[in-house]
């Protein structure tokens, strides 16, 4: 894998290298060799100020921490760390506290905290506030029915609004449709939205994001011999926290910025004094980010990133489930044809059996609805026109092109809104489109991070979702059962 990212790492460099900037002139980059000779060089200062202590040992009020509160623990305590959320969905898996059970108790203790403590809110007058639920584009029904008996029958909310997160953006953004490309920390999700209505077959995620392109800068640092030599941030959250704010303070794709960056960096380590030292980044701060467009940069060499939406799993509860009456509908055409045997020739009960078969085997295919190169991760853009190119409509897809909405804190960096457009640009071409294609970050001057959250907010105050609200009592009563009718997508 090594060899495969410095392999791509090189291609990106001479890529930039040859690059013209927008006045026409050509770049101009620092050598590495020059940048890693002056961090090597760079002798580190200490400050009065001093990062205060870590907590003590467990004390019974400080059994439970949560959210920031763990960057103040000693990692040598005999402390459990669970992330309820992982890539986009619940963060279950086999290790310990890895269960539904477990996971969703979390997330449960994590909400009911911040609820309590950033909202002013008491857990005793949860009865008095209704929830909206956002749920992935591509969701688990078992996830989602025990998240909505959580919010319901365990936290006791007065009542909840189901919402897909793509479909909250599109409010959020004021669009009536977008194709829209959420960039998380662990997962990028594609999907077009016509009408509030995520469409099914143009749905895929993707498992990199903002925090893979924190990681490959950590390596690109190093490789250009970064002097905060005992650096870790898969095992020290301070380290973490430290890379991720170089990675927004630093990273960019504006091809007119040229040459090595300087930048102070201040390592806080509890119980210590503050340790700066003087770094310079050349077109390391480029190359991370282009991770998104050549996912091998993210050490990322295999197709197996990604995830469609597929037949949802069965419910057994559920009458209007698509594999029950798949099955059901079986059964009776079974009965139907034993009956028939006996008044039809041979040739028409051969004939029959055929069909039966063609059927299962466009439904065993019917959710391979994306061309994965075989052995090759894909690029963000390549993705975003593949589930455009999905739709049936020409004209949908303009409408599509014309409005791709990117929300989400992932690719926040100068330029990458641009050179998103250039390479859907070249992409398209090659699905003969050659239209207008046109980027929105920042609908209404919002910051990406909240569009989806400014579009949950809107919903609430819709009198048109006012009868899709579920009470408490009507999901003890009737339970997955009465998404049929109260969801705003295709349960």
């Amino acid at each position: 894998m090594q060899m495969a990212m410095e392999e791509s790492r090189l291609q990106a460099s001479h890529m930039l290298q040859s690059s013209l900037q927008s006045n026409g002139d050509r770049r101009y980059a620092t050598p590495p060799q020059q940048i890693a000779a002056y961090n090597r060089n760079s002798i580190p200062q200490y400050k009065d100020t001093v990062t205060p202590d870590l907590l003590q040992p467990k004390t019974p009020d400080v059994s439970i921490l949560f959210g920031e509160d763990i960057f103040n623990i000693d990692p040598e305590l005999d402390y459990n760390v669970f992330f309820p959320v992982n890539n986009g969905e619940l963060n279950v898996n086999g290790q310990i506290g890895g269960s539904v059970t477990a996971v969703l108790a979390d997330l449960e203790a994590i909400w009911t905290h911040c609820i309590n403590k950033l909202l002013g809110i008491k857990s005793i007058e949860f009865h008095n506030y209704q929830v909206i639920l956002i749920i992935p584009d591509i969701f688990n029904k078992v996830h989602v029915r025990e998240m909505m008996s959580m919010i319901l029958l365990s936290m006791k909310f007065k009542s909840c609004l189901l919402v897909q997160d793509h479909v909250a953006a599109t409010y959020g953004a004021g669009l009536g449709c977008a194709c829209v490309v959420d960039v998380g920390h662990g997962k990028t999700s594609v999907s077009c939205v016509e009408d509030g209505i995520s469409q099914a077959n143009t749905r895929i995620r993707l498992r990199y994001g903002g925090g893979n392109i924190t990681q490959a800068f950590d390596w690109l640092l190093k490789r250009c011999s970064f002097p905060y030599q005992e650096c870790n941030p898969t095992a020290n959250y301070h380290d973490a926290l430290l890379m991720d704010n170089l990675k927004q303070q630093l990273c960019h794709l504006n091809l007119d910025k040229c040459g090595a960056v300087q930048k102070t960096v201040t390592i806080m380590r509890p119980g210590q004094k503050h340790l700066q030292y003087t770094i310079q980044v050349g077109d390391e701060a480029m190359i991370a980010v282009l991770g998104m467009f050549n996912p091998t940069l993210l050490g990322i060499t295999d197709n197996n990133h990604y995830v469609i939406q597929e037949r949802l799993k069965s419910l057994p509860e559920d009458p209007y489930d698509e594999e029950f009456l798949r099955e059901t509908s079986r059964r009776g055409n079974g009965r139907e044809m034993n009956e028939m045997i006996e008044i039809q020739t041979e040739n028409n009960t051969v004939h029959n059996a055929e069909e039966e078969i063609c059927v299962d085997q466009i439904e065993a295919t019917a959710g391979n609805y994306f061309d994965i190169e075989t052995g090759r991760p894909q690029s963000l853009d390549k993705v975003i026109v593949q589930s455009i190119e999905r739709l049936t409509s020409d004209d949908i897809k303009r409408k599509m092109y014309s409005n791709i909405l990117v929300v989400g804190g992932g690719l926040k960096f100068d330029g990458a809104c641009a050179w998103l457009k250039s390479k859907i640009s070249l992409n398209a071409q090659q699905v003969y489109y050659g239209g207008h294609i046109d980027i929105i970050n920042s609908p209404k001057d919002l910051d990406p991070q909240i569009v989806t959250w400014k579009g949950a907010a809107i919903l609430a105050g819709l009198d048109s979702v006012s009868e899709l609200w579920i009470s408490g009592k009507e999901w003890s009563s009737w339970s997955i059962r009465i998404l049929k009718e109260r969801a705003m997508f295709n349960w």
